[in-house]
């Protein structure tokens, strides 16, 4: 069985809080590969710091991934979308993503540009319970959302947000990575375990629905985020996704 991390996971181990052993005892004994992506290398570039000391923090993170993973790579090759399973060490990948000055501006495109006051107009129209709606299942949150067609001009949500990619992308079939990127952003949107407004949750949001999209190649996704565990629940219901969700200690 395999099994992907989110990076606070990462950060755990990192921080010595947890041992790959531990990790493995908590979720399934089976488990015997774990897998890395351009996400967690994407998040270790916001690693701040004098040079010296990002260059030192950074080669932390590399070694804890080549410790964890033993290099198994989820490798996204474009334009195709096809996700490849490789050996490849993530100071190599870090390099590679990092080397052209338009990847990260590229990637900061994709971010919500909606404005907190406009997200609690949007919330309000709704008429959703913020509260009430945390505490559905999965398959109960997509039907209270799905009541609200009329204000996505008859679609359901998830309806309106693949629609939306299709006009996006001109009649081309909508990518399992952006359902789930998109997905997990308009949940957000709609005040479903919504996260803390801070200057960098947009950004933050985005790693999130990446970090989801590649767990979805391996059998178990393990966050301690539970914002980010409730959402990606939703996601993984709605496109029939099976991979298994759970935080560090197992837990659903």
């Amino acid at each position: 069985m395999t099994a992907y991390l989110d990076n606070n996971i990462l950060i755990e181990l990192e921080q010595k809080k947890i041992t790959k052993e531990e990790l493995i005892r908590n979720i399934n004994p089976n488990i015997t590969k774990f897998f890395f992506s351009s996400a967690h290398l994407f998040e270790a570039d916001e690693i701040t710091g004098l040079p010296s000391e990002k260059r030192e923090r950074l080669q932390r993170r590399f070694d804890i991934i080549t410790e964890l993973t033993e290099n198994n790579y989820l490798y996204n090759e474009l334009p195709t979308n096809v996700v490849l399973k490789r050996i490849q060490k993530p100071e190599i990948v870090y390099n590679t993503i990092t080397s052209s000055s338009t990847t990260k501006p590229a990637m900061k495109s994709m971010v919500n540009p909606v404005s907190n006051e406009q997200k609690e107009i949007f919330r309000n129209g709704l008429k959703l319970n913020p509260i009430q709606i945390n505490n559905y299942s999965p398959e109960e949150v997509i039907a209270q959302i799905n009541e609200k067609r009329d204000a996505f001009g008859g679609f359901t949500l998830f309806g309106l947000i693949e629609e939306a990619k299709r006009i996006q992308s001109n009649g081309k079939p909508v990518e399992l990575y952006d359902k789930i990127i998109v997905s997990i952003e308009m949940l957000d949107l709609i005040g479903y375990w919504k996260d803390k407004q801070t200057e960098k949750s947009n950004y933050a949001r985005l790693w999130d629905g990446l970090h989801a999209y590649f767990s979805t190649f391996c059998d178990y996704f393990v966050s301690n985020d539970t914002r980010t565990r409730y959402k990606s629940k939703v996601v993984f219901e709605t496109y029939g996704i099976k991979t298994k969700i759970v935080s560090m200690d197992g837990k659903i």
